[in-house]
């Protein structure tokens, strides 16, 4: 079968490229293991697994409120509350002064307010749940005439005659905005600040707290599976596989802030 083909080399170029990581970061030397990273890579082909049993499955699985839905935006909250705690947290640089304490909880403060943000639009702000109207204004511009932001025509990933926008179109969606946005932070600046000695101390000064480049690949890596997925299985219907992704990618945010947390213990623990 190619999804059993696809799982099978997905997991191989993972596990051969996160001993190479490792090799260049200090995650190690914090007690991080590798083994960690290279059994998420094997989870997350593993969340893609309505997609190998039946479409009917995956469509049960992905439809509105439903599994993946719920346990995307509880990711989602998740990652904000994690997000606001390290923000609530003035000792959690130990070795740093006071300026860049503040600048980091900035944004650390930022990314709460943003997955907080994420976690409403994921539940279209409790509208299901308390069951209130659509206001009239909203509802007409809204594709599926919802109290959300993401549906709103312009940020949607269709038209309004149903068909999936393209080239310049498809950028200013909210989701695509979303990816483009973690790309840069996850993959871009840590890989360019590996590259480029002069872009790394510019990061520097500006106190912006740097994920480890194993995220951003993990990140890339869950696109690349879902993409590739949704063009093999070319047979099953829905945005099935769209929700999944979205899922998975909620999951690595959540690592991403649990990371941060566990730093700080082994940081204390050390000082």
């Amino acid at each position: 079968m190619p999804q059993t083909a696809l799982l099978q080399g997905f997991i191989s170029i993972l596990n051969f490229l996160i001993p190479c990581v490792f090799k260049e970061t200090k995650l190690k030397k914090a007690n991080f293991t590798t083994n960690k990273y290279q059994i998420f890579s094997v989870l997350i082909p593993l969340f893609y697994l309505p997609c190998y049993i039946s479409n009917d499955m995956l469509l049960r699985t992905t439809k509105e409120d439903g599994f993946y839905e719920n346990i995307g935006a509880l990711f989602f909250l998740l990652t904000a509350i994690t997000f606001f705690l390290l923000a609530a947290k003035p000792k959690r640089f130990l070795s740093e002064n006071k300026r860049f304490k503040n600048i980091k909880r900035f944004y650390f403060m930022g990314l709460a307010f943003l997955f907080l943000f994420a976690f409403g639009e994921e539940i279209s702000w409790g509208q299901r749940i308390f069951n209130y109207a659509t206001p009239e204004a909203l509802k007409k511009i809204n594709a599926q005439e919802e109290f959300n932001i993401h549906n709103i025509q312009v940020f949607h990933g269709r038209t309004e005659d149903g068909v999936e926008k393209k080239g310049i179109f498809a950028l200013f969606t909210m989701h695509r905005l979303f990816y483009i946005a973690f790309l840069t932070y996850l993959f871009i600046i840590p890989l360019l600040t590996k590259l480029n000695g002069n872009f790394k101390a510019f990061i520097n000064k500006r106190g912006l707290p740097l994920p480890p480049i194993i995220f951003g690949i993990l990140f890339c890596a869950n696109w690349l599976f879902g993409n590739t997925l949704r063009a093999v299985l070319v047979n099953l219907k829905g945005h099935g596989i769209v929700e999944i992704k979205e899922t998975v990618f909620a999951l690595i945010l959540f690592m991403l802030a649990l990371y941060w947390v566990r730093f700080r213990s082994i940081k204390e623990k050390v000082s």
